[in-house]
Order: structure tokens, then sequence, then C-alpha cells
């Protein structure tokens, strides 16, 4: 990879060569880079293109319009490797989607291949060892390092090679249709945006906190959204949950004062004005009458379907013998909330759990297989229907 020339994008001139090429081809290779490590809200810094014996690298922060990048030709159908962050991203960003994608980590589950990382299917389709060392990079530096754009080159370098092999081998299979569905779902998936969490603020190992507490926790947190705001860092670097929940027990624990003595060890730059603005939103918190602290949240409801339990285990003993004749991932077939459904209690027919387990059209197939092998030697674990 040394000795490969790529193509900075950062001006008109390399973006006109760029659209002229992708103009030329019907596919092309493409992975993203953002920053979420580094900065408080996450941002597109990298798309990289490989078409033909081109490799491009697209900068997104240098101030170039690169919105006519969405309509070119080779764009409307797309190699990915693991695309789900990818497209989300390109969609938050641009509204952009593809046409069409062919996912490479898709394609390896469905094959049932051991190891699906991009770096463990290139060992072992072109026996290369790719550079790890920039897999944490801020890829907002710039100029961008020669090191950082050889390493980005390597997400796409392959894929097109990479690609036509895992669609040799699907189509063998009879596979193909297969990840063709679950590609469409996943470019259909990657447009909906991500609903709102309410009380973002109560976080994980919280929820048997009292109301005290949690009035504590809910200063905590957004005193630290704030600070990571205010610094461009993701929240968690400026204060692991571990630590926001320590210090919640450790104000309960001589509520209505508040102990610095008491308090966990905090990071080393929380000094001057920071420890200040800290102490005094502690103090703030601890003023605040019960009357407005937060309540604890009520009981989960019941799930919406209890499986018949027999049926459940047979189900999930059926499609893990098939997941093993298939050679692939049992979850593939079916994951643990769509099982659920699948044995839900009744006469339900099976085209309606089909339906509320929100299977896929080659899923119902093997399902209809399943079922078809194992129901007529069942007893009273569910009643043989007519199939879809």
């Amino acid at each position: 990879m040394q000795d490969e020339k790529y193509i900075l994008v950062n001006n008109e001139e390399s973006l006109a060569g760029l659209l002229m090429d992708l103009e030329q081809y019907d596919l092309a290779a493409v992975d993203t880079e953002a920053d979420s490590m580094y900065h408080y809200t996450a941002r597109l810094c990298l798309i990289q293109i490989t078409i033909g014996d081109h490799h491009y690298i697209v900068d997104p922060l240098c101030g170039l319009d690169i919105s006519p990048l969405f309509k070119a030709k080779a764009m409307q159908t797309l190699i990915f490797h693991g695309a789900d962050y990818d497209l989300r991203l390109l969609w938050h960003t641009y509204g952009f989607a593809p046409k069409h994608i062919f996912d490479t980590m898709l394609a390896a589950k469905l094959l049932g291949e051991q190891h699906l990382g991009l770096a463990d299917l290139v060992k072992e389709y072109f026996g290369v060892e790719l550079e790890k060392k920039n897999q944490r990079a801020d890829w907002t530096i710039r100029p961008l390092s020669l090191d950082m754009c050889e390493y980005a080159i390597h997400d796409t370098f392959y894929l097109h090679e990479l690609c036509a092999i895992l669609c040799e081998k699907l189509q063998a299979a009879g596979r193909l249709s297969w990840l063709t569905e679950c590609c469409n779902l996943l470019i259909e998936h990657s447009k909906r945006p991500s609903p709102e969490k309410k009380d973002p603020w109560r976080i994980s190992g919280s929820s048997l906190y009292n109301p005290c507490a949690l009035n504590i926790l809910k200063h905590v947190w957004h005193w630290r959204e704030h600070a990571a705001e205010a610094l461009d860092r993701p929240p968690y670097k400026v204060m692991p949950s571990e630590l926001i929940l320590a210090i919640v027990r450790s104000v309960q624990a001589t509520f209505p004062e508040v102990d610095v003595k008491r308090l966990p060890k905090l990071p080393r730059n929380f000094k001057g004005d920071r420890f200040d603005s800290f102490f005094a939103m502690l103090q703030q918190a601890v003023s605040v009458p019960p009357e407005q602290w937060p309540e604890r949240l009520p009981k989960a409801p019941p799930p919406s379907v209890i499986p018949h339990s027999d049926l459940l285990l047979a189900l999930k003993l059926w499609r893990d013998e098939k997941a093993e004749t298939l050679k692939m991932d049992p979850s593939i077939l079916a994951n643990k909330s769509q099982l659920i459904w699948l044995a839900a209690p009744g006469n339900m027919p099976w085209n309606s759990r089909y339906e509320e387990a929100h299977l896929m059209n080659w899923q119902k197939q093997v399902w209809n297989e399943i079922l078809q092998e194992q129901l007529p030697g069942a007893k009273r674990i569910g009643e043989k229907e007519e199939l879809v």
C-alpha cells in the first residue's frame, strides 16, 4: 500500500476529475471517517472512494461544495463494508442515500464467515495485513498526514475485488437475493431518525436510585454535557458514567451537605474555574426542594407478547439446527425478539407471526422450510397450518 496513489479532493479541479471519473462507471466502493471520539458533535470528516484504478479521499471540511458528488452515476450503487453507520452519516449530513448497495460484511455474514472484520477478510482472501495504527485517529486534523491518507484508502482499496468474490459465493449458495433484501432494508433504516431518548440523564446503573439521588444525577449529567460542548469533547472523556454514579453516591451520603473530601477522585483538570463551576452545581443540586426531585420510572409495561414457552424452545432448537445446516449464525434466521413473536401463544397463523416478527422474505422462506420439516412430527407445541 505504500506505493499506491490516491487523489485528495479538496479543490474544484480535483472534484471535477472525480465527478468525471464517477460518470464512467456503474458502481464505486465507499467508506467514511467521522470524529465522534474527539469532538462533542460527530462530523463527517472524510469520504473515501475507490473507482477503477483510482483512489479518492474527499475532504468535506475544506469548504468545497461536494453536493454534485451525490448525483453522479457511480454513486447510486455503492460497495460498503459495514454500511449502517456510513449510510446514516451520509443521510444525516447530505440527505443522500444510494439506490443500491453491496455490504461485504453482510455478505460475509450470510455466507457464515468466521470473522467479519474487513482486516480479517482482506487477510483471508488477499493475504494482506492492514495497518491499524490510525484506527483511532482524529480525522479533523488538517493537513492530513501521509500515514492517515494511506490508512484511509485501505478501507476501500480491496472492496471491488472482495465484492466480486463474495458475490460469486452468494450466487453459488443461492443467497444473493438474501443480501439484496438485507441491503435494501439497511438503506431504508438509515433514513429514519433515531428516536429521542426521554430523560437521557437516566444513565445505565441509575434505575434503582431514589428521587434524591436522581436529582443529583440530573444536575451532574447536565453539567457534564455543557462542559463537553464548551470543550468540544465527547462527554465520556469529560466525565465517564462510572464517575458520575460515584459522585452521586458520595453526595447523597452527606446530603444535604457537599463534603469535597468525600468526593471520588476527580479528573486532574478539575481545577480553578472548572472545579468552582462543578462545586457550585452540586450546591445547587442539594438545594432543590424535594417536591421538585424527579421520580423513579414506573416499572416497565409487560411485553406486547408472552411466548408459549415450549414452542419458543422448539423454534430455537429448530432454528439452530437449520443454521448449522446452512453454516451461518442462528441469529440471522431470527433474533431473540423475532423468536418471541414466532412463539406467540394462541392460534395466530404463521404468516401473521412472520409479519409481527418483521421477517424478510428470504427469512420467511427459510422458516417455511423449517416448519415443513419439523411441525408434522411435533406434538403439543403448535398446529400445522398452511404456510405462506
